[in-house]
Formats: C-alpha cells, sequence, structure tokens
C-alpha cells in the first residue's frame, strides 16, 4: 500500500493525483500505457474508488490522462500533452552554449517532443538565500547547477531528487565512466543524486616566462615560493616587469567565499594535515601550519597585502593576470578568467603561464583540492523524466570533452580523459597529473556552515584579532557544536 496522509489538510485525492503524476513525469508509465485499473489503484492507496476517480479526473482535466469508458485510463501521448520548458539557474553563461547544444541533441534523439529551456545565470551570495527562497514558495527550478560541496546538504533537505530513482541502469553506467573520488563522494543515504560535468584542482599560478628570465625555478615547497617571491620584492625587479608592490596574491576572507576554503584546504593537506578524520571536522597541527604559512606571507615576509581579507573571487586572478604579482593561489577553473583578460591565445597563455599544485608544506608533499559543479534535479519539477534525459545529453562524452577544451576544466568522465590530447588539450593534460595528490572538502550537509568558520578563523588570524591558538580553538567549538 502506498502512503497517504489521512490527516491534515491536503485532500487525499489531491495527494494521489500527485503521486501519479509524479509516476508519470518520471516516465513509469508511458504515453498510451493503461494505468492500474481503479480497483487495482484502491488497493494500492487503501482508499475508496469515489476517491480514485477524483484523482484520475483531475489529471485527465490537466491532459496527462485519457478515459475510456470500460477499458480504462491512459497516459496522453506527448502531442497533446502539454508544453514542457524547463527552467535551469547556472553560476556563470559559459555554462549556457552546452545547454543549447544538449537542447538540440534531446529533439534529435526524442522526435515527436518539443522541450524548451529557459536559463537564468545566478552566482554569487544570493544563490542559496534564492534557491531556499523558491523551494518554500513552491517554485524551485528543474535543474541547478551547483557547487558540488552543496549536494549533501540539498539532499538532506530534500530539495533534490535521487537520479538511481529516476534511471538506476543510466545511473549505473555513468557511475561506472566516472573518476572513482567523485562516485564516492556523490552518494549520501544510499543514492546517487548529481551529474558532474568538470572538475577543478587548486594551483600555484605563476609566470613561466619571468621565472626563467631571472633564472629563478618554479617553487616546489613552501620555503622555495617563499625565496622566489623575496627575488622580486626588489624595486629593480618590480620597475623591469611592471609589478605592483607585493609578489604575491590569495584569498584569505570570506569575501572571495568558498574559494578561500577551496585554497586553504590545499594547504593544510600539503602540511600534512587532516581536515576530517572519523567523519569529524579535525583542526590538527596541519592547520596551524597553514595558517601560520599565511600569516607570515603578510606579516613577516611581507610577500602578500593584508588586503587579502577583502578580495573577492575574481580579485587573485585579476591581479595575477593584470602582471601584478608573480604567484597565486587558484584553481584551473581561472584560465578561461585570466586569458579573458590578457587577451593571450593559447600558445602565448602557454608560454607565458605556469602552474603547479600547492607546494609542500614541512614535513608534507604537494597538495591540491578538487571540486566542481553538479546539476541536480529539484524534486518540485513537472518533468523530471525530460529534466534527466537533458542531463544524460549534456553529460555525454562529447558534449563534455568539447565544454572542457573550451574552458580548460578537467573532465570527470574517465571516457573522455582517455580522448585528451597531449598537446590539443594540453592544459587539460597537464593539470590531470596532478589529480593523484588531491583531495576533497568535508562531504556532509553542515559543510558550508563549517566552511564560513574556516573562512572566519583565517581572516581573523590575518587582521591579528585573535592568535593562531586562540582561532583554532574558537573555530573548532563552534564546528563541533554545527556538528552535532
Amino acid at each position: 500500500m502506498r502512503e497517504v496522509r489521512r490527516k491534515g489538510t491536503k485532500p487525499l485525492y489531491i495527494q494521489i493525483k500527485e503521486i501519479l503524476e509524479k509516476d508519470i513525469r518520471k516516465g513509469l508509465f508511458r504515453p498510451g500505457e493503461r494505468l492500474p485499473t481503479e480497483m487495482e489503484l484502491c488497493e494500492t492507496f487503501g482508499v475508496s474508488r469515489t476517491t480514485i476517480r477524483q484523482a484520475l479526473n483531475e489529471l485527465a482535466k490537466e491532459g496527462l490522462l485519457y478515459r475510456h469508458q470500460g477499458s480504462g485510463s491512459y497516459v496522453t501521448y506527448q502531442s497533446s500533452m502539454k508544453k514542457k520548458e524547463l527552467y535551469v539557474v547556472v553560476p556563470e553563461e559559459i555554462w549556457i552554449p552546452p545547454l543549447r547544444k544538449a537542447v538540440r541533441n534531446y529533439h534529435n534523439g526524442h522526435p515527436g517532443e518539443r522541450l524548451r529551456v529557459k536559463v537564468l545565470v545566478m552566482g554569487g551570495p544570493e544563490f542559496h538565500a534564492e534557491i531556499v527562497n523558491a523551494v518554500g514558495k513552491g517554485e524551485a527550478p528543474d535543474i541547478a547547477l551547483i557547487d558540488w560541496i552543496r549536494l549533501t546538504e540539498f539532499a538532506d533537505m530534500r530539495y533534490i531528487e535521487p537520479l538511481d530513482e529516476l534511471d538506476a541502469k543510466w545511473v549505473e553506467n555513468f557511475k561506472a565512466d566516472l573518476l572513482p573520488i567523485f562516485v564516492e563522494n556523490s552518494l549520501y543515504q544510499g543514492h546517487f543524486w548529481g551529474v558532474q560535468i568538470d572538475t577543478t584542482l587548486a594551483i600555484l599560478w605563476y609566470r613561466k616566462d619571468i621565472l626563467h628570465k631571472e633564472g629563478v625555478p618554479p617553487p616546489k615547497t613552501w620555503d622555495e615560493l617563499v625565496l622566489a617571491a623575496k627575488h622580486f620584492q626588489r624595486k629593480s625587479l618590480r620597475r623591469r616587469y611592471g609589478l605592483g608592490p607585493f609578489p604575491l596574491a590569495f584569498p584569505g576572507g570570506s569575501e572571495a567565499e568558498e574559494i578561500t576554503t577551496y585554497i586553504l584546504s590545499a594547504f593544510i593537506w600539503s602540511a600534512g594535515g587532516e581536515l576530517i578524520r572519523g567523519g569529524k571536522i579535525i583542526l590538527d597541527e596541519g592547520a596551524k601550519e597553514a595558517l601560520k604559512f599565511f600569516y607570515d606571507l603578510v606579516h613577516t615576509y611581507h610577500l602578500a597585502p593584508l588586503d587579502v581579507v577583502s578580495y573577492g573571487w575574481k580579485t587573485v586572478p585579476t591581479l595575477f593576470a593584470k602582471g601584478k604579482v608573480i604567484f597565486a593561489f587558484g584553481g584551473t577553473y581561472e584560465k578561461s578568467l585570466i586569458q579573458e583578460i590578457t587577451g593571450w591565445n593559447g600558445p602565448v597563455f602557454r608560454e607565458r603561464i605556469g602552474f603547479a599544485p600547492i607546494p609542500a608544506g614541512p614535513g608534507g608533499r604537494p597538495a591540491t583540492t578538487a571540486g566542481g559543479m553538479v546539476y541536480v534535479i529539484f524534486r518540485q519539477s513537472k518533468y523530471l523524466r525530460e529534466a534527466l534525459e537533458l542531463l544524460k545529453v549534456v553529460s555525454s562524452p562529447p558534449l563534455m570533452l568539447e565544454f572542457c577544451r573550451k574552458t580548460g576544466r578537467k573532465p570527470t568522465r574517465n571516457s573522455v580523459t582517455k580522448a585528451l590530447d597531449p598537446e590539443k588539450d594540453w592544459f587539460i593534460y597537464e593539470t590531470s597529473k596532478f589529480f593523484e595528490l588531491a583531495q576533497v572538502r568535508p562531504i556532509i550537509p553542515q559543510y558550508v556552515r563549517v566552511s564560513e568558520q574556516l573562512r572566519l578563523m583565517l581572516a581573523s588570524i590575518l587582521l591579528e584579532k585573535e592568535s593562531i591558538s586562540d582561532a583554532v580553538n574558537k573555530a573548532q567549538l563552534i564546528i563541533d557544536a554545527l556538528l552535532s
């Protein structure tokens, strides 16, 4: 028996109508297929025949069913169903072209169907609040592209639909081709929740051409980074290369949002820290070493300004692209922005720009943070089946390879990674080598609030409001409370 609530304000026939409608949208009942008989539905839901007839009449009014006297209720064919429009939210315009192409490919693979996609670009701090507000009003988008670290939060809040319940076979095939690190961390409560197109890595950007002219090797450790950056503190070199007053830039506060934690995490791992142990967030000695290094970059070595605490998410790559700094902590996703600002084509970019994993800290090894964006389907979508079909297309190997080539992001599918050309796709190919050093931030529903505390902790230390020990102890107490 399928459960309906017998206490509450929503009539039983409306509840049953909504359940059957969702089954139809999922494709559990196909166009032209007959639904179970009224008596079978009575047994399924434990209600009277009158209630079932009311529910079926409502579905017929909306054009989802047509009824034949003495024969039963049938799902309408596509040509007679309501016009389908999917509402998709993405954080940047770069995601729109592959969606448009996916719609065209969708139509080629689904003759007789017409699907419209309305895309809204909405990034930044307002995104989460807007989504929560829309869900509360029953106006959630059909699909949204969210930061991967929000996946379990959205699943825990029951905002999104588990994809394996829509098409278990396709999900298994997709998982079999997905990088293992993302399979493991996209599973939650026994379900698979999102379709990830790309992955990015935290890196150290540097001006390869200028380092070569000065005979300075790319740094592989924190100490080497400090020595190399100090070399470019000289006024003569700053004038020669048009540099700003500081040779290094990094995001150091809340204004850069998640990017700050993305970079900080890599430094914690490069110092031998863990960040999460046994399901618990741990700010260990590795975290303290990383925090001290950031403090020293600003206050001891004067290699970066105190302004880093107020840098936004574009500030660091912009300073680097404009030639104001020699070194910058950032992510592989910034390649397209750097090229846009500099105007450099692929060969010029390759000649002038270098990149490496985050250098090794004392007692550690080079490290990087793996991240990326993931498509999710909201439970409130009226077109769950169509939404998943669209995501199948947009995550197909040809479209994934085309998108990653244009943006410099690493594909998440093994089959696409194997198709990379060492020369044509040199940036993705080279940065993919860093993946063996990659770790992921804690995949827990409370992560966003934990991340906020880590950013506040770093900013407090850089602003000298608290000692490293006091700031770490305070953050640990708050995080423990959040997780409890």
